[in-house]
C-alpha cells in the first residue's frame, strides 16, 4: 500500500501541509506510524525517522524549553539531504506552556523548506495558539494494537467505575502499577496508558458537547459530569508530569484512580 493510501486509512484524507499538521488520537505506536507515512509523503520517498533532515522531539522525557529552541533554530537551516527538513513533535500536549510558545513563532513562519507535524493523544493540553496555527486530524481507530491498548485501559476504567470504595481503587491501582513494573520499560507502558485514558476522556467530552466521536468508550463515560472530566484531563497531565519525575508508577495510579472514583462516586 502506498503512504497515500495508507494516510487515507489513517486520518480519512491527506493533510494539507500548507501550514503544521497536528494529529491527534490513537496510541503511541500508531502516532509514530503514521509520522512515517506523512515524512514519505513530504520527501518523496521513505526516509528513516533517525535522519538527518528528521528532528524527532521524543514525549519522554518531555523536551524541555531549551531543547525547543534548539530545533527551532535547526529547523530555520537549510536541509542537508532531503527537500525538506521536518520537525516531529511525539506529544505536543507534555511540553509545558513556555516550551508551545517557544514552538509558537517557528509554526506562525516556518522556513520554506521546513514542515512541522505535531502529535497528541489527545487535543487537550495542546495550547489554543498551536491549535490555531495547525491543520489538526483525528487518528482512526484500527484493528490490532491500538485497540488492545485502548480496550485495556477502558476495561480497568469500567471496573474502576464499578467499586464503590477507595480501598478498592488502590487494590486495581496496584494491579496496573505492577504491569508497569513488570513491562520492559515503565515509563513507555505508564504513557501508553495514561495516553488511551486521555483519549477516552477526550472522546466523552466530544459526546458531551454533541460531536460524534466515533470511539468505543465514550458512551458509557457519559454519567461522569462535563466538569469531572475537564478536571480528570487536568489529573491525567499531572500524572504525566509524573512519570517524567520518575514517580512510583504505584503512586501515580493510586491517586489518578481515587480521584477518577471520588469524582464519580462521592
Amino acid at each position: 500500500m502506498e503512504a497515500g493510501e495508507k494516510v487515507k486509512a489513517m486520518l480519512g484524507t491527506l493533510p494539507d501541509f500548507s501550514c503544521p499538521v497536528l494529529v491527534s488520537g490513537g496510541s503511541r505506536s500508531s502516532r509514530m506510524e503514521c509520522a512515517k507515512e506523512l515524512c514519505c509523503l513530504i520527501e518523496g520517498k521513505r526516509v528513516p525517522l533517525n535522519s538527518r533532515d528528521i528532528l524527532l522531539l521524543p514525549s519522554s522525557p518531555a523536551p524541555a524549553i531549551s531543547q525547543v529552541r534548539e530545533a527551532v533554530d535547526l529547523m530555520q537551516k537549510f536541509p542537508i539531504s532531503l527537500p525538506r527538513r521536518i520537525g516531529i513533535v511525539e506529544n505536543i500536549s507534555s511540553l509545558s506552556e513556555a516550551a508551545q510558545d517557544a514552538l509558537l513563532k517557528n509554526l506562525e513562519e516556518p522556513s520554506k523548506r521546513s514542515s512541522w507535524l505535531l502529535f497528541s493523544p489527545s487535543l487537550l493540553g495542546v495550547a489554543p495558539a498551536i491549535k490555531s496555527r495547525c491543520h489538526s486530524y483525528f487518528l482512526s481507530s484500527r484493528q490490532g494494537e491500538d485497540e488492545e491498548e485502548e480496550g485495556e485501559a477502558f476495561q480497568t476504567l469500567s471496573s474502576l467505575l464499578s467499586l464503590k470504595s477507595m480501598s478498592g481503587a488502590l487494590t486495581l491501582a496496584s494491579d496496573v502499577a505492577g504491569k508497569a513494573k513488570e513491562a520492559e520499560n515503565k515509563k513507555e507502558f505508564c504513557f501508553s496508558f495514561l495516553s488511551s485514558l486521555l483519549l477516552i476522556f477526550s472522546r466523552a467530552l466530544m459526546e458531551k458537547d454533541g460531536v460524534s466521536s466515533g470511539g468505543e468508550g465514550a458512551q458509557s463515560l457519559l454519567p461522569l459530569s462535563r466538569p469531572s472530566l475537564l478536571f480528570l484531563t487536568e489529573e491525567e497531565k499531572t500524572s504525566f508530569a509524573k512519570v517524567e519525575a520518575n514517580v512510583s508508577p504505584q503512586l501515580i495510579f493510586e491517586s489518578l484512580f481515587c480521584q477518577i472514583l471520588f469524582q464519580w462516586r462521592f
